[in-house]
């Protein structure tokens, strides 16, 4: 009956420290996970404030191509008026002639 105790004394040993064993691992995994964590915090908050910045980009850069777009057809129509005249002008000096 004594080794038979002296067995279980021995796989409680063993449960104990198996258990031990277990207990730092999680510990450190937990470690790992809380810094994981604050990661994903902080990389969030950078996601958030980059795509706020980007939408305030595509807001600026839709404003300005649609200002230079008007600007284009504002050339485009002054070229086309310019040539009209110059065309009318050179007309009327070769009708006086």
């Amino acid at each position: 009956m004594s080794e038979h105790g002296a067995t279980l004394q021995t796989y409680n040993q063993e449960l104990v420290k198996c258990l031990e064993q277990l207990k730092i691992r999680r510990n450190e995994l937990q470690d790992v996970i809380h810094q994981e964590e604050t990661d994903k915090s902080i990389l969030e908050r950078n996601l958030k404030t980059l795509q706020e910045k980007l939408s305030k980009l595509n807001s600026n850069l839709a404003q300005h191509q649609k200002l230079r777009d008007s600007y284009d057809q504002t050339i485009k129509d002054t070229e086309l008026d310019t040539r009209k005249f110059a065309n009318t002008f050179k007309f009327s000096i070769t009708r006086s002639k």
